[in-house]
C-alpha cells in the first residue's frame, strides 16, 4: 500500500486536513502543553521553534519512507494548523493505524471526529486501505467518544499492549472498515 496526499485537500465545509508546513510550528507548541500528546506521539515535551519544525519535518518524512500519511487538521476557512490526523502503515495488507489530536485551546467542537471520519473515509475508498484501527487509552473517553462520533466500532481491549516509558497500559481498540461505509 503506498499512500499519497489527497488531492484536492479533504474538506466538509468545517474542518480541513492539509499538508504540514514549517508555519505550523505553533500549533506543535499548543500541543507540547497537554502532556498526555507528547506522552503518546512524536510532538516535542519541551519545546522549542526547532524542535517544531522537526516535528513538521517528520511528518513530512511519513509518506517519503512509506510510513503513512501525516495531515494537518484546520477550520475549513482558516489556515492555522489545530491538530494533527496521521494513517499509519501496519505490517497487515490493507490495514493502517489512525493517530490524531487537537491542540486544548481548540477542543470539544468536534473536529477530532470530523478529522477522524474525513481521514479514514477517504482511506477506505481512495488509498486501497480496508481497515483503519486506532488503539486508546481506556482513560481516554473524550477519544472514544470521537471515533465512535466518526463511525469506528469498539472491538475490545488489548491488556499492557501500549508502553509510555517505564509504564505499560491496556488499549481499547476501535476499527472502521469498507463494510461500516
Amino acid at each position: 500500500m503506498r499512500l499519497a496526499y489527497p488531492d484536492p485537500e479533504l474538506t466538509d465545509g468545517v474542518v480541513r486536513l492539509r499538508r504540514w508546513s514549517e508555519r505550523d510550528v505553533a500549533c506543535i507548541e499548543a500541543a507540547a502543553t497537554d502532556e498526555r500528546i507528547p506522552a503518546g506521539t512524536t510532538v516535542p515535551a519541551v519545546f522549542t521553534a526547532d524542535a517544531g519544525r522537526a516535528f513538521v519535518r517528520r511528518q513530512w518524512s511519513r509518506l517519503e519512507h512509506g510510513e503513512g500519511l501525516s495531515l494537518a487538521v484546520a477550520d475549513a476557512d482558516g489556515g492555522e494548523a489545530l491538530g494533527l490526523a496521521v494513517l499509519l502503515v501496519r505490517p497487515q495488507p490493507g490495514v493502517a493505524g489512525l493517530g490524531y489530536w487537537i491542540v486544548p485551546a481548540a477542543r470539544r467542537r468536534g473536529r477530532a471526529a470530523r478529522a477522524i471520519g474525513l481521514l479514514s473515509g477517504w482511506a477506505l475508498c481512495h488509498a486501497e486501505i480496508a481497515r483503519v484501527e486506532a488503539w486508546v487509552d481506556p482513560g481516554n473517553e473524550p477519544s472514544q467518544r470521537a471515533l465512535a462520533s466518526a463511525g469506528f466500532v469498539r472491538e475490545g481491549v488489548l491488556r499492557a499492549f501500549l508502553s509510555d516509558g517505564a509504564r505499560r497500559g491496556d488499549a481499547v481498540v476501535f476499527s472502521r472498515t469498507v463494510d461500516d461505509l
